[in-house]
C-alpha cells in the first residue's frame, strides 16, 4: 500500500491560490499632514520620514509591485510613485532620421505612463472592463507628452451598462457589453502632433508638448526622473479644485482609488492593482 505524505501549505501562499481563508483585505494608504515642503523634482529624499506601500500589480505590463507614498500639506495632497524598469521609455512614437530617404520615419516605441483613478461615483473599480458602472478622475502621467510640461494628462472616465454620447463599446469577459468613454478635462491641449520639414537630429518626438496648459485638464502637477533602473515620479493636486471634472480628495477621510503602470516595453499592455482605499488625516484632523 502507497503511503502518500501531506506537505503543509503556507497560509500566504493558500490565500494566493485559493486554498484556505478570506479573500485579502482592501489595501490602504495613509495621506497624512506634514509640514515638509516637497519639490516636484523627482528627488524622493523629502520622503522619507513618510510611511507608504509597496502596491502588488498584475497584468502583462512587466511590473510586479509600485512603492506608493502620500501626504497632505495645506489644502494639497502630494504622491511619490516609485517602480522599477530597466530602461527609460521617454519617446512616444518618435521620429527616427532615414539617411537614404532624407526624411523622418515614425517608430514603434510607446513612453511609460503612470495612473491613478479616484472614485466619483457609482460602483468604482480598478477594472474599467469589468461591467460595473461608474465615474472616476484619472491622473494620466506620461513620460513623453505630459512630463516635459510638467503635469500629468487629468482625465474623467464614465463606465456604464448603458450607451451614451461619445461612448465606445467593448464587452466584459462574460460578454456583457460595457460603455467607455475617457475625456480630457476642460482646458487648453497638453500636447499635438508635430512634424519637421529638415533634420534637427537622429530622434525627435512627434509631439510637441504645451509647457504652460491652463484650465481643469492642468491640475495635476508632475514629474518624473529615471535613474538606475527605476522611476520617481511626484504629483501634486489641490483637495478640492473646485472643478466639476474632478474628484473631491476629502481633507479627512477616505476615497477608493486604483494604480496602473504601463512599460513602454509592453505596448498597449499595462499592469494594474486592486482597488486601494486613500485614507486622508490633514491638519486637525
Amino acid at each position: 500500500m502507497k503511503i502518500f505524505k501531506v506537505i503543509a501549505i503556507p497560509a500566504a501562499l493558500a490565500a494566493v491560490i485559493g486554498l484556505a481563508g478570506p479573500a485579502m483585505a482592501q489595501q490602504s494608504l495613509e495621506a497624512k499632514a506634514t509640514d515638509q515642503n516637497i519639490k516636484l523634482d523627482g528627488d524622493a529624499s523629502e520622503w522619507t520620514n513618510v510611511g507608504g506601500v509597496t502596491v502588488p500589480l498584475t497584468g502583462k505590463g512587466g511590473v510586479a509591485t509600485v512603492e506608493i507614498k502620500a501626504a497632505i500639506k495645506g489644502d494639497m495632497i502630494y504622491v511619490l510613485a516609485v517602480w522599477p524598469d530597466a530602461s527609460e521609455g521617454k519617446y512616444h512614437k518618435p521620429y527616427k532620421w532615414n539617411e537614404s530617404a532624407q526624411s523622418y520615419k515614425k517608430g514603434k516605441e510607446k513612453e511609460d505612463r503612470f495612473a491613478i483613478s479616484l472614485k466619483m461615483s457609482g460602483d468604482f473599480s480598478a477594472n474599467k472592463l469589468d461591467g460595473r458602472a461608474f465615474e472616476a478622475d484619472v491622473w494620466h502621467w506620461k513620460a513623453s507628452r505630459s512630463n516635459p510640461g510638467g503635469l500629468a494628462h487629468d482625465k474623467f472616465w464614465k463606465v456604464s451598462a448603458e450607451p451614451f454620447e461619445k461612448a465606445k463599446k467593448f464587452k466584459t469577459k462574460d460578454g456583457k457589453k460595457v460603455y467607455l468613454a475617457r475625456k480630457s478635462d476642460a482646458g487648453d491641449r497638453l500636447y499635438k502632433p508635430v512634424k519637421y520639414d529638415a533634420k534637427q537630429g537622429d530622434i525627435m518626438p512627434s509631439y510637441a508638448v504645451n509647457t504652460s496648459a491652463k484650465g481643469s485638464i492642468a491640475d495635476v502637477k508632475a514629474k518624473g526622473v529615471w535613474r538606475d533602473g527605476k522611476w520617481y515620479l511626484e504629483l501634486a493636486r489641490k483637495l478640492d479644485t473646485g472643478h466639476a471634472d474632478d474628484a473631491v480628495i476629502p481633507a479627512a477621510g477616505t476615497i477608493e482609488v486604483a494604480i496602473a503602470v504601463f512599460n513602454a516595453v509592453g505596448g498597449k499592455k499595462h499592469s494594474v492593482s486592486e482597488t486601494i482605499v486613500l485614507k486622508t488625516h490633514g491638519a486637525g484632523s
